[in-house]
C-alpha cells in the first residue's frame, strides 16, 4: 500500500515540474520572440552580429545540455552511494 502511496507522490510531483517547465519554456520563447533586432556578440576574441532571438536559443540549448549531463553524473553518484 505503502508503495502505490510512494509512486502516486512521484507521479504528482513530475507533473508539477513538467508543468513548471512548460511555463518556463513559454516565457524563453515570448523573450525571443521579442528580441528580434541584431546584436554584436563578443566570444572569446571573435565578434559577431547574430540576431539576439537566435543568440537566445543557442544559450537555452546548451543550458539543458549542461544539466542534462551534470543530472546523469548526479545520478550516478547517487546510485553508487546505495
Amino acid at each position: 500500500m505503502s508503495e502505490s502511496k510512494n509512486s502516486s507522490g512521484v507521479m504528482s510531483f513530475l507533473a508539477t515540474v513538467n508543468w513548471a517547465a512548460l511555463g518556463l519554456l513559454v516565457l524563453v520563447v515570448i523573450v525571443m520572440v521579442q528580441n528580434s533586432h541584431d546584436a554584436n556578440l563578443t566570444i572569446l576574441w571573435m565578434t559577431v552580429r547574430w540576431p539576439l532571438w537566435l543568440a537566445i536559443g543557442i544559450v537555452l540549448v546548451l543550458s539543458f545540455a549542461a544539466g542534462f549531463l551534470f543530472r546523469g553524473r548526479r545520478d550516478k553518484r547517487r546510485r553508487s552511494r546505495r
